[in-house]
């Protein structure tokens, strides 16, 4: 995919004076929710003021530990007479915090703080982070206040493209920004031969079972079944063992689907499902292999970057964000896995059976690269010092 689109320096920023607001729904574990950590946490040690507008979560206490300050507002109201609401009151706290600029990250809050934002005359930032749609329109409209900022960051060039095909006219106000991971700590030497050991002991594996990870919610856009048939049309006679690793969100009717799929196709006794793993990087460490066969075009997709920045060789859908990430070569080329046509357990089956023909070596060279990629350009330092450039840009 061509790179058309603008993407900020990572170099330093100097935040001293400033107080920048962030306006997020909730505070739990999503990826909008953790850049607004991140975010926070950067905006600080640039010597910056940290403020957060939320109904609150699970991350709040991180980011006040950072230094950052979290003030309660209903922003994850979809009701209009609340949104309403809810431009008086950030403008309020926008002018009582003495805030230089604000960054919304979900559309129902991003409507409230653009007017906000107009009635302050407050240098206003949005950030895309999910799927563009392109209908039904009111949907459109409504998505719209994510591409309305002075400047609109998209997590991808792929997400860029689809902005700019549903939203022609936000085209000179993008720029490119994708998710980051800490890389530090997937490094794989932080993990020992006995902690890689305990971790397969508690998914019933041994240590000489090739292990692929599939680091996904367990939901049928992310194409857990499609993986199983792939695994069923294997060549190779080396059979490996899948671990299912993600929270099905009480999708049970899909879960009782896959381990019938399995049975079916002989691989009962090969399925591993955990559930919500809280320790991720353990997870990667003990694997060989990690594959995301999504069947829709992932908008960026950061479980990718997380399992190279782990060291792992990975099997990505061809299409979307994953073309960006995943340099699909050989090994001495710089490879770091293979892109498989999406929704095809065929094309996906082929690129397992490639990564189990190949040997430990050219596997690990594979890891390697991955890692050098990773810190290369998806560490979660180069996203939030490129954030910094887009803030420092507005403020002059």
């Amino acid at each position: 995919m061509s790179n058309r689109f603008h993407m900020p320096s990572t170099a330093p920023v100097d935040l001293t004076g400033r107080t920048i607001l962030q306006v997020v729904p909730q505070l739990e574990t999503g990826g909008a929710e953790v850049t607004t950590f991140e975010m926070a946490e950067a905006i600080v040690k640039a010597g910056g003021r940290a403020v957060v507008a939320s109904q609150g979560g699970t991350l709040e206490a991180k980011i006040t530990a950072a230094g950052g300050t979290v003030i309660h507002l209903p922003v994850a109201s979809k009701n209009p007479l609340t949104m309403r609401r809810n431009v008086g009151r950030l403008a309020k706290l926008m002018r009582t915090e003495k805030i230089d600029l604000i960054h919304g990250r979900s559309r129902a809050p991003c409507w409230s703080a653009l007017f906000a934002a107009n009635r302050t005359k407050t240098p206003y930032v949005t950030t895309f982070h999910s799927t563009v749609h392109e209908k039904p329109k009111a949907k459109t409209l409504y998505n719209s206040s994510l591409v309305r900022g002075a400047v609109s960051i998209a997590n991808s060039h792929f997400t860029a493209s689809r902005i700019e095909a549903v939203y022609p006219w936000a085209r000179p106000r993008l720029r490119v920004i994708p998710r980051g991971c800490d890389a530090q700590a997937l490094a794989p030497q932080n993990f020992s031969s006995a902690d890689k050991a305990a971790k397969r002991a508690a998914w019933g594996v041994n240590d000489s079972d090739f292990v692929i990870l599939c680091p996904a919610r367990v939901t049928h856009l992310k194409g857990q079944h499609v993986l199983i048939d792939a695994l069923g049309l294997l060549t190779s006679a080396l059979k490996p063992k899948l671990v299912l690793v993600g929270s099905a969100q009480g999708r049970e009717d899909y879960v009782a689907a896959l381990k019938s799929q399995a049975a079916a196709l002989g691989y009962g006794d090969r399925l591993v499902m955990t559930g919500l793993e809280t320790h991720m990087a353990s997870a990667y460490a003990a694997a060989n292999l990690a594959i995301v066969p999504t069947i829709r075009p992932e908008p960026f997709g950061r479980t990718i970057i997380e399992a190279q920045a782990a060291g792992l060789p990975v099997i990505g859908s061809d299409a979307g964000g994953y073309r960006e990430t995943i340099k699909a070569s050989a090994p001495a080329d710089g490879g770091t896995g293979w892109l498989a046509t999406i929704n095809n357990a065929a094309a996906l089956a082929a690129a397992i059976d490639a990564a189990l023909a190949m040997s430990p070596d050219a596997l690990a060279q594979m890891g390697a690269n991955g890692r050098a990629n990773i810190l290369e350009n998806y560490t979660s330092a180069a996203m939030c010092n490129r954030t910094l450039n887009v803030y420092q840009e507005l403020l002059g």
